[in-house]
């Protein structure tokens, strides 16, 4: 009998001694505005789900799937300056360059994030590398991109994409 009191007290005091865990978001960096630094913390899972049946949507030529997934007051910045505003918009773009360049994409990485939007607002984020393969003028390209989008309630409301071609190294 004194070996289960013994054990039960035990393990009273293992468990009562024990830290709780943090329970404040982790901060992964910071955003900046006029009014100084705002921490940008983890965001939330669900979202990457959502990017990603962006991207296969994209790959499949399901312009209607694009559709639905872009929020009402969808726009996005290309990485030659194009700005597109609004879903009829935006599918006019997807079509012609389906078309012209056979794009395809590899998502390699992606990071879901909370800050602060343009407006001051907090929202969450998605930004992810990806791998971009067009075919231009008959020859397929690859091109290195990142792109940051702001989602919200399963949809894209906007995104920013930034592209890079990477060169060869010198045979020297």
């Amino acid at each position: 009998m004194k070996k289960i009191y013994l054990l039960l007290i035990t393990v009273c005091m293992i468990s009562f001694s024990c830290a709780s865990p943090e329970s404040s978001p982790q901060v992964i960096g910071y955003t900046t505005s006029e009014d100084g630094k705002t921490d940008v913390v983890a965001g939330p899972d669900n979202i990457a789900a959502v990017w990603e049946a962006y991207i296969d949507a994209h790959n499949s030529r399901d312009t209607e799937g694009i559709r639905a997934l872009n929020a009402e007051e969808f726009s996005a910045y290309g990485p030659a300056g194009e700005v597109v505003e609004g879903s009829d918009a935006h599918i006019d773009f997807l079509t012609e360059w389906f078309e012209n360049n056979n794009p395809r994409w590899t998502i390699q990485w992606a990071i879901s994030n909370t800050g602060e939007n343009v407006n001051g607002e907090i929202s969450d984020f998605l930004t992810a590398g990806h791998e971009l393969i067009l075919n231009i003028e008959g020859v397929d390209t690859t091109f290195y991109q990142v792109i940051d989008a702001m989602i919200s309630d399963g949809k894209v409301v906007n995104f920013n994409v930034y592209q890079q071609q990477r060169g060869e190294p010198s045979a020297e």
